[in-house]
This record gives structure tokens, sequence and C-alpha cells, in this order.
């Protein structure tokens, strides 16, 4: 699947969506400030590594490119239908995976991310536990659309009222 391209001007929207300083853009992507700079300024390449970290960190805050057609140019929304974070990962365990809290429709929701989706969304092999704390933060929005789809299927949710995220989950496949 290729990467949606997106324009600076689109950059600059969604981080006004947002209300982002362009260093809290830059620390949310992991890029330096001047990446930054140059990519909204249209000095850097819109295909580069830095404006496809600029593009996820801001598809991770909840912002949607829309592509230009024959009658309207590009542009940003907000999504919709998404849980709030409550408490991020901190921790890695064994079985589990990452457990991080949400509030889903008013009810606060204990999620489990297994150490090998986020192995599998950033291609590590046997990563410290440092790397898959990391892997969430930068697939949080994937991870967080995921428990859209999973909270949705009926049995998902274990006696404790605890959700497992699993491959299928984020990949959308049974």
């Amino acid at each position: 699947m290729s990467t949606p391209f997106v324009v600076p001007a689109q950059i600059r929207a969604g981080r006004a969506f947002l209300d982002w300083s362009q260093e809290e853009l830059a620390r949310a992507a992991e890029v330096g400030l001047s990446s930054v700079r140059d990519t909204e300024s249209q000095k850097r390449p819109a295909d580069s590594a830095a404006a496809n970290a600029i593009r996820q960190a801001l598809e991770n805050a909840g912002i949607i490119f829309v592509h230009g057609d024959e009658n309207a140019g590009p542009g940003v929304r907000l999504t919709a239908n998404r849980p709030n974070v409550i408490r991020r990962p901190t921790v890695v365990t064994k079985w589990d995976g990452v457990p991080f809290d949400i509030e889903w429709q008013g009810k606060p929701v204990t999620v489990f991310v297994s150490n090998e989706v986020l192995e599998d969304l950033e291609q590590l092999t046997n990563p410290s536990d440092e790397q898959l704390l990391r892997s969430f933060d930068r697939h949080s929005g994937r991870i967080l659309d995921a428990v859209v789809r999973a909270i949705a299927e009926p049995g998902n949710l274990d006696e404790r009222g605890r959700l497992r995220i699993r491959s299928k989950d984020i990949w959308g496949r049974s």
C-alpha cells in the first residue's frame, strides 16, 4: 500500500487544527525543528522520510488528510469516533503486552496491545521494552482505530472488562 501524499499546506492546516507549534510537531514526529520548517515552506520534498514522520504524527493526533479531486483541492479534517487515552502505556508485560487505559462512550477500559502487534508495526526483532513503547507512540492512531473495531465485536472484552488488540484488529483481517 502506498503512503498518502500530502502537500505542505495540509501539514500547516493539520498543525493549526491541533493548535500545535512547529516545535510540538517536531517533537511528536521525532524530527528536527528545521525538518518541520523546511517541509512546511516547501524547501524539503513532501515525500521525504521527515515528511512521512510528520504526516504520521499528525494522523496519530487525529488528523485525516483529504486528497484533492476534480471538484476541490486537498484539505484536512479531524477524525471522529476514536477513544480517549486516559493513561498512556509505561510498562511492557511478558504475556499481556502493553496495557493502557481509555475512555470509550463514558466508560473506562483497559486495553492490551500484544507485543507481536507492536513488533510487526515497526518490523522489530527481539525489541527492548523501550522500543515497544516507542512503537505504541508512533502508531497510536492506528492502534486506537483498532480499538474501535475490536470493541465493537461482541465477546472481545474479557470477564474483567479488558480488551486485547491483536493483529486482526490492526490489519482488519480475521
